[in-house]
């Protein structure tokens, strides 16, 4: 979100001196706006998103004022970078415009990881209009704030790059060939179906002795409502803010 400010109407009929102090209080101002603006932009985000990690509260980022020609300009925006491919203006985009929810770099790496099984037709494990969504098993390792921890990630892509579709015939029958503290599988669609298990979604499984425990569960792509009001929000805190403080800084 872009702020322009044009104090020309303000110098028509003022003296050297306040044509110099007033589009320095107008800058000032400015700045204090666009700080104030972005703190909101954080305290809402605390409030509108359920345990946000404390990468997407800080990700409400402001540029300083520049002067532009008789314009005076400072920008609101979202940070579009990030750690691990994950930049919080694309993930946060669904909730601020509303759409389809963003695909984490975990997500788009199961959607190059091929399925094993001869059943699932030689495609990926995940199409692009799919995702893996936790489910409340015991097993799920999270982290404090609710999501499933990079570590377990890590160790689901790395078992499904390696398995082989010779354990196929024993996970059917919903016990491993022998006794296994961890492996974790990727069962499709005909798979589930013929092991004839009570959800019948592809899914991850943890294989722990000869238990097997669904972790994840493939579903359709969620489609959000605009729930975060980043544009509002941002409109009405900086005129607010920038003439109060703007006013004050005149005063003083």
């Amino acid at each position: 979100m872009q702020v322009q400010f044009d104090p020309k109407e303000l110098l028509g009929r003022i003296s050297e001196l306040d044509k110099v102090q007033i589009p320095n209080a107008a800058n000032i101002a400015l700045s204090q706006a666009l700080f104030q603006t972005r703190k909101r932009l954080q305290d809402e985000s605390r409030r509108v998103f359920d345990k946000p990690v404390p990468f997407t509260v800080n990700s409400f980022l402001y540029d300083k004022p520049m002067q532009r020609g008789d314009d005076l300009e400072g920008r609101v925006f979202v940070r579009d970078d990030g750690p691990k491919g994950n930049a919080p203006s694309r993930y946060l985009d669904p909730q601020i415009r509303g759409g389809k929810a963003y695909r984490t770099r975990f997500q788009r790496a199961l959607g190059n990881t091929p399925d094993y099984d001869p059943q699932g037709g030689g495609g990926p494990v995940l199409a692009p209009n799919r995702v893996m969504v936790p489910t409340g098993s015991k097993f799920v390792r999270r982290n404090q704030y609710g999501n499933m921890s990079p570590g377990q990630h890590t160790a689901i892509l790395a078992a499904l790059r390696n398995a082989s579709s010779a354990d196929l015939p024993s996970m059917r029958r919903g016990r491993g060939t022998r006794n296994v503290a961890n492996r974790y599988f990727y069962l499709n669609q005909e798979t589930v179906e013929e092991m004839n298990l009570q959800n019948r979604n592809p899914g991850i499984f943890l294989q722990r002795g000869r238990s097997l425990h669904r972790i994840m569960t493939e579903s359709k792509v969620p489609t959000y409502t605009a729930k975060f009001k980043f544009f509002d929000l941002s409109r009405q805190t900086i005129e607010q803010e920038f003439a109060k403080r703007f006013r004050d800084n005149i005063l003083r």
